[in-house]
């Protein structure tokens, strides 16, 4: 079993925002979209807070140097979000990075800078260096602040500056935005203040909590079309790696696979640890075109030259296809030289699936976040015998359908029926919150706790 998670230099936390209050259900739905894209390539601790200062107090506790800070209705919408924040960490010195607001030309001519409360990133050593100081929230009124030089450019319109740098004046004013004594800090301990860098923008997104139904539904529009098409689509390619199979310890051929159906994975899983001619193959899914697209390759695919049969495949049918960030970006023939490289060769390929294809398929429709029960009454005792059943338990379509408590209830029933049919299974796959569960037979990860890795 992956340790995953481990050595790093961070972590993170979610705050509750008082706008939402009037509104519980959606805050309900922003928090839990929140938690849900957090994990996301981090599997760390998540602490949860009632305010900036709150969740920093928190991770003071932890041996970590760094904290994302988050407030609900935050989202990260790309792992690479966590990439570009460790690139960050490793080149920058800063006590704290986040979305600068300059409000000290306004009207009133006695503003000053903020940082708005929708994502921050601190340093734990400096905040417990100044004093754990508080955020900076609107109200006060005549304070002493230190001066900043403005960067003159913008990361957009005319009041995000790219940087403060310390000068050597204070001021008196009346701050019109949160986040300014953090600036404050800063500046008078002769930091320099960053914008969020572009790079790390991209990879997130926030929903305003003043934004309408109609708004909010706008915002969410790439979320609504994954749930409208998630389940007519078809995985060419795998998405993820096959790393985990190195952590399964099968002695003999597996006697029968139950598969999601997505692309090559549950070939490798056979061509890695055997099969015989007897082996049955079970696959499931919530997309029919999927199970389809299974039955075709097996009638008509001979081995060869994938791509091919791609555009034959999708030139005669009406085929959705999908991916994700590692195949998004490749070609069909560089997709396909990666199967082959990790086969280990094109022949390879060709002579497992002329034996594979002999086996016995059978085909279960059935979303086992909704209800198991089409694919686990089908589910028998044999010893030798393995599911993968991917990320099915996260995933966008699971969680902003269900919410964190209805897909937590999910998989444990789907552990569960699992665990009555054959609790000799060995497993492959993530849980709710994203964390492998794999490598164990599956009596052995329920005696151990679903939600321990």
């Amino acid at each position: 079993m992956r340790k995953m998670g481990l050595n790093k230099n961070y972590i993170v936390g979610i705050f509750d925002d008082p706008e939402f209050s009037s509104q519980y259900n959606t805050q309900q739905k922003r928090k839990e979209l929140s938690e849900f894209f957090t994990r996301f390539k981090y599997f760390g601790k998540i602490l949860y807070g009632k305010s900036v200062n709150d969740v920093l107090d928190q991770a003071l506790e932890y041996d970590v140097d760094f904290c994302i800070v988050q407030s609900i209705g935050h989202i990260i919408k790309e792992a690479h979000f966590f990439f570009w924040i460790e690139k960050w960490i490793e080149n920058k010195n800063f006590f704290v990075t986040g979305h600068i607001l300059d409000r000290q030309t306004t009207t009133e001519k006695n503003g000053y800078y903020g940082l708005h409360h929708q994502c921050l990133l601190v340093n734990l050593n400096y905040y417990k260096k100044f004093d754990k100081p508080v955020f900076g929230y609107m109200g006060s009124k005549n304070v002493e602040v230190a001066d900043a030089v403005r960067h003159a450019k913008n990361i957009h319109d005319d009041y995000t500056p790219l940087t403060l740098k310390p000068a050597k004046d204070t001021l008196i004013c009346t701050p019109l935005v949160e986040g300014w004594n953090f600036i404050n800090k800063s500046l008078e301990n002769g930091m320099t203040v960053y914008n969020f860098h572009p790079k790390i923008r991209e990879q997130k997104q926030y929903l305003y909590p003043k934004f309408s139904a109609a708004e909010l539904q706008k915002q969410l529009s790439w979320i609504n079309n994954i749930v409208t098409y998630a389940p007519t689509c078809v995985f060419f390619w795998n998405t993820e790696t096959y790393i985990d199979l190195k952590y399964v310890d099968i002695k003999k051929p597996i006697e029968k696979l139950y598969s999601v159906a997505a692309s090559f994975k549950p070939n490798m899983i056979l061509h890695k640890f055997n099969f015989t001619p007897s082996t049955d193959v079970v696959y499931y899914d919530y997309s029919k075109p999927a199970l389809a697209f299974k039955k075709l390759l097996i009638k008509e695919w001979n081995g060869e030259d994938y791509p091919r049969f791609l555009k034959y495949a999708t030139d005669r049918y009406r085929i959705n296809g999908t991916g994700g960030n590692w195949t998004e970006f490749m070609t069909q023939d560089e997709l396909w030289q990666r199967e082959i490289d990790l086969w280990g060769g094109e022949q390879v390929i060709k002579d497992h699936w002329e034996k594979y294809k002999t086996l016995k398929h059978s085909y279960v429709h059935c979303d086992i976040c909704e209800d198991p029960t089409p694919l686990t009454s089908k589910v028998t005792d044999e010893e030798n015998s393995i599911i993968w059943w991917s990320n099915a338990f996260h995933t966008v379509n699971a969680h902003y359908v269900r919410g964190l408590e209805g897909i937590t209830n999910s998989y444990n029933t789907w552990i569960d029926q699992l665990h009555t049919k054959n609790k000799n299974l060995w497993i492959l796959g993530k849980d709710h919150l994203d964390k492998p569960a794999e490598g164990k037979r599956l009596f052995e990860y329920v005696n151990d706790g679903k939600n321990q890795t």
